[in-house]
């Protein structure tokens, strides 16, 4: 038996859990050998009763590991460990980091989590909620960083599907297995991450999400981001779990402030009353996380880069904007007086979609704002 078969077998097995299994290995070296060590063995580890023994000594009979990976391939998944290049940095970090991880999409994409965000909240989302998912996904898809949600309804779905809109990178951790994506209706959407991003989960292929199992899909969340953000949130939000995890982790916790009479921002609101970062807009978050290790501009893969030697002295900028024909097209639309995005989208004669997605990456270059009332103004 190789070491990823062995791995794979005691993250299938029933009620052990990663803080065993690394207890388990702790003891007996390597997950090979805990496979091949016997009962009397196995019940000297803390925590390894007579009924855990027995699950690992037979566990031929509760996994069949070739039909897991067959299953696996066939849905175009792969299986990685923690030995596995591709693992999360970040979230080896943590006190129970999963023993597998599943992964649909672009395995590279988990090289870039230690320069990614979680974006969380409620189910029961508001006008208001929608419209900072809808602002803070694309203003992080733009600005290059990954978003890390839970494919759940509400806030999650909303923030990814903000950020495949504008073709950024999102990952999405399930609660079950990847062959039981919950809920049924994000089927389409999280095909649609795997064309920039990436599905995870750390559970087998059909297992079947069930309340106890979420809280651990939070901790993923949370642990492979620097921080996380919490969007929309009532007083019992399951992602105000999300938020604990990430300070437990020693992760930023971020959250956007809501009416003080609304039942869905009660939540956030306490979450700063109690410390975490107020924001307004995806500069709140840069600028705080660009304080840590490994999150300076240079990070930023569309981050304006300073110019030097000759072409800064002529330049009455102090940053050089690389501009797209699209930007350069809608900058010309726009001048110091305001003007209605319905009126920009009139004159270019292009898809809504489009014309929000170019006025971000204006927005994140410094050259433009967007006032209330859907009108945007140049910056002077």
């Amino acid at each position: 038996m190789n070491r990823d078969d062995a791995y794979l077998i005691l993250n299938y097995l029933p009620d052990i859990g990663p803080l065993r299994i690394n207890a388990l290995i702790n003891f007996f070296g390597t997950p090979e050998d805990v496979l091949s060590a016997d009962k009397e063995q196995l019940k000297h580890v803390q925590g390894i009763g007579e009924r855990i023994a027995s699950t690992i000594i037979n566990w031929h009979e509760k996994c069949d590991v070739e039909q897991e990976k067959e299953i696996a391939r066939r849905a175009g998944v792969k299986i990685i460990t923690r030995e596995h290049s591709c693992y999360p940095p970040l979230l080896k970090q943590i006190h129970d980091p999963p023993v597998c991880l599943y992964i649909r999409g672009n395995m590279e994409v988990l090289h870039k989590t230690p320069s990614s965000v979680a974006m969380v909240g409620s189910r029961q989302v508001t006008n208001y909620g929608s419209k900072m998912a809808e602002i803070l996904g694309s203003a992080a898809a733009m600005a290059g960083w990954p978003v890390v949600s839970g494919l759940a309804r509400g806030i999650d779905t909303l923030v990814h599907e903000a950020v495949t809109r504008m073709n950024g990178c999102a990952i999405a951790v399930l609660g079950g297995g990847l062959g039981k994506i919950y809920p049924q209706e994000n089927v389409q959407l999280a095909r649609k991450i795997t064309e920039n991003g990436a599905v995870i989960s750390e559970f087998p292929m059909q297992f079947a999400p069930m309340k106890r199992t979420f809280p651990m899909r939070n901790r993923i969340i949370s642990g492979m981001t620097k921080g996380t953000i919490v969007l929309e949130a009532g007083h019992r939000s399951g992602s105000l779990i999300t938020a604990d995890q990430a300070l437990e982790q020693n992760r930023q916790v971020f959250a956007v402030p809501g009416r003080a009479d609304s039942p869905q921002s009660r939540g956030c609101n306490q979450l700063i009353k109690d410390g975490a970062i107020l924001v307004e807009n995806f500069d709140d978050v840069l600028e705080n996380l660009s304080f840590l290790p490994g999150f300076g501009p240079d990070t930023n893969p569309r981050t304006p880069k300073k110019q030097t030697g000759k072409d800064s002295e002529n330049s009455d900028s102090d940053y050089e904007m690389e501009l797209t024909d699209a930007e350069a097209e809608l900058l010309e639309y726009i001048g110091p007086e305001e003007i209605s995005i319905d009126n920009l989208v009139a004159e270019l004669g292009q898809p809504v979609a489009n014309v929000f997605q170019t006025l971000f990456a204006l927005e994140m270059k410094k050259l433009v704002r967007q006032l209330p009332g859907k009108r945007v103004v140049r910056n002077e």
